[in-house]
């Protein structure tokens, strides 16, 4: 499904609202909960510095969060690229309106700044 997406096979319609509109804030909230989750865990700590403490009270709990986290987030990095390629392409075959091709572009990369600046708090 994902390499139909990135390849601008579905419609605009699906692209746009499916996986855009609803697609990228659930993936969002769940990068995002991790987040909060392990910022708790490691104490506002860096994961790098987590790791390299690992022999002074390593726990197996917080080391599954991490990789929970890291996988969630490449995920998300991952879906915001085909996404924005998926409606830059599915728009470009769109042939009813001018306008809602440009609008749909546009919301678009909007939306996937903002999913990244609530992501990572820039």
């Amino acid at each position: 499904m994902l390499k139909k997406l990135m390849n601008g096979e579905l419609s605009l319609r699906d692209t746009f609202w499916m996986f855009g509109f609803l697609g990228l804030p659930a993936v969002t909230i769940i990068v995002r909960v991790l987040g909060i989750m392990l910022a708790r865990k490691l104490n506002n700590h860096s994961i790098l510095s987590y790791f390299l403490s690992l022999g002074v009270g390593s726990d197996f709990s917080t080391s599954i969060l991490i990789i929970f986290y890291l996988s969630a987030l490449s995920f998300f990095i991952f879906y915001a690229v085909t996404l924005l390629l998926g409606t830059w392409r599915s728009s470009a075959e769109y042939n009813r309106s001018l306008w809602f091709r440009h609008l749909s572009r546009i919301f678009m990369v909007l939306m996937v700044f903002m999913a990244f600046k609530y992501v990572f708090k820039f």
